[in-house]
């Protein structure tokens, strides 16, 4: 049994400010989802500011910025944007921070192709082939339909973004604020997630690739149905073990946190035993909805439901890349998981 994050900090309110450590403020703003925040971060660079990701595309959360640059800038612009990965979340607001600061947008390639993508409809942002892919993995027409409804639109979330970018590299170092960060990317959640890691101030900030009490989604996208994107994650996972385990981890949702090394084995603990429960249910041949019950026991909305045929399929397409299910359609159409 691993030990619980030590939070430091209480939780703010939408669009309230803390200062958790010297020139660096934690911002907390509201989601339209059942995961109905993200925390977002300012840090002192100069005589200016590094934002790190942007929030959600809605009035509100422009409200709230304007209201941040108010009284907090102290005169002093936004000279740089990170993005961590193109989730609307995290990268949708970005084009407008670099209309409004003049400033550039610093992201991996991956993640600044892949926001593009989703701007101009590309496979992930297909509505049709995503719920065609969940419909011969199991998923009911009220399903497709239900996350149908509430997908949102990328074309109108994610605002159009400037036609250059700063790349950031895998390992690549850059000051902020007179302090040298590195770059430590992840993949199986997004294809190129960007953490930074600071040695010389103790700080981590994580994004959604280590998370205090959620686990991150990782799904599998229907354009690459027979990827593992588990394994990508899972040995991403393995990087955060050169950060220092008393690290202030500073992540994209729930609270700031203590206990790094002890999340990260909670994290293999809860997918190892996640695999376990899929190899057991597919003792008889199963298709990845019908997974779903056994990976994950809470009532899931509409919006959830997509998230969890994902995850079912990424943890069944691990087993098959160890040789422990067998992945077949069957002449209904459908594919089904069962034991090798």
């Amino acid at each position: 049994m691993t030990r619980k994050p030590d939070y430091p900090f209480e939780r703010l309110d939408y669009g309230e400010t803390l200062e958790v450590a010297p020139g660096i403020h934690w911002i907390r703003m509201e989601l339209p989802f059942a995961l109905n925040h993200i925390n977002l971060w300012l840090l002192t660079d100069g005589d200016g500011w590094t934002v790190i990701d942007t929030g959600y595309n809605t009035p509100e959360t422009l409200a709230y910025w304007e209201a941040i640059f108010d009284r907090l800038l102290d005169g002093r612009p936004i000279r740089r944007i990170i993005v961590s990965h193109f989730h609307p979340d995290h990268a949708s607001l970005a084009g407008w921070f670099a209309e409004r600061w003049e400033a550039p947008i610093w992201m991996t390639y991956s993640e600044w192709m892949q926001a593009q993508l989703n701007r101009f409809g590309g496979p992930t942002a297909d509505i049709d082939a995503r719920m065609a892919f969940y419909a011969e993995n199991g998923m009911e027409k009220e399903g497709t339909d239900g996350y149908r409804q509430t997908r949102p639109d990328f074309s109108k979330i994610i605002l159009p973004l400037p036609v250059s970018f700063r790349r950031m590299m895998d390992g690549e170092i850059f000051p902020i604020d007179g302090h040298s960060w590195q770059v430590i990317t992840g993949a199986g959640h997004s294809p190129e997630h960007a953490a930074l890691w600071c040695s010389e101030r103790n700080i981590l900030i994580s994004g959604d690739q280590v998370l205090p009490r959620i686990s991150t989604n990782v799904s599998l996208q229907c354009n690459e149905p027979d990827g593992d994107p588990l394994r990508l994650y899972l040995e991403s996972l393995k990087k955060f073990r050169d950060v220092a385990p008393d690290a202030l981890v500073l992540p994209s949702h729930d609270r700031p946190f203590y206990g790094l090394h002890d999340r990260l084995d909670g994290l293999a603990e809860h997918h190892e035993e996640r695999l376990e429960a899929t190899h057991d249910a597919c003792s008889a041949p199963l298709t990845a909805r019908e997974l779903i019950p056994h990976l994950f026991r809470r009532e899931l909305d509409q919006h959830q439901l997509g998230f969890a045929i994902g995850e079912a399929l990424a943890h069944a397409n691990y087993l098959v890349t160890d040789g422990l299910l067998a992945k077949q359609r069957d002449p209904d159409g459908m594919i089904r998981y069962r034991q090798v």
